[in-house]
């Protein structure tokens, strides 16, 4: 009888002690339970998009979505260079600070910069959604602009392979150094958590 109530008072400290732990506090968060979650990566903080000219691209973005940027600064030197895995580095930025996210706007001026060049289809290249309630509003606003979509902007149909997300809208086009943007009016699976 002792090794039993032994066994039962070790497993109840065992199960105390794990169920304490950030480990399994961060298990018990993802499945709805109000805990700490430390080590997580479930927030986004900004998107960078590196450009030729800090100046034109303060414009175009400040354009395209309606906010002015709130900081105009450089950074550079050796410990900037070393987290970066560069040389050296020297870079002129601003922080564009949308509702959800912020845009860093980058200017290497140090090492000076080589030009990619992507297709959304292409490993690696990455491209900036944004979210709007009016597509037709939008396109306006981009046309206004001086921004061609790369082509017609489609809704989601069963034709086009989904299970889900019917009546979303998207639309894709580029920034003046070739950024691939997104705008997208969602449905179903593609509206975001609080929406």
């Amino acid at each position: 009888m002792r090794n039993k109530n032994w066994l039962t008072l070790v497993g109840t400290v065992i199960m105390l002690v794990a169920y304490t732990s950030p480990v399994f506090s961060q298990t018990k968060k993802s499945k709805g339970m109000e805990t700490a979650n430390k080590g997580g990566f479930n927030r986004v903080n900004h998107v960078g998009i590196t450009v030729a000219n800090l100046e034109k691209s303060i414009v175009f973005y400040e354009a395209l979505t309606g906010t002015k940027v709130s900081n105009v600064d450089e950074i550079g030197g050796s410990r900037m260079a070393r987290v970066q895995g560069l040389d050296k580095t020297l870079i002129k930025y601003a922080n564009l600070q949308l509702n959800n996210l912020n845009i860093d706007i980058l200017e290497y001026v140090e090492p000076v910069p080589s030009k990619a060049s992507y297709k959304n289809n292409q490993i690696s290249a990455m491209h900036l959604c944004f979210e709007v309630d009016d597509m037709d509003a939008a396109l306006k606003r981009l046309k206004a602009i001086g921004i061609e979509p790369e082509g017609e902007p489609i809704i989601f149909e069963k034709e086009d392979g989904l299970k889900s997300g019917f009546g979303t809208v998207v639309a894709y086009f580029q920034d003046p150094d070739g950024t691939n943007l997104e705008l997208i009016a969602p449905q179903g699976p593609f509206k975001r958590k609080g929406k």
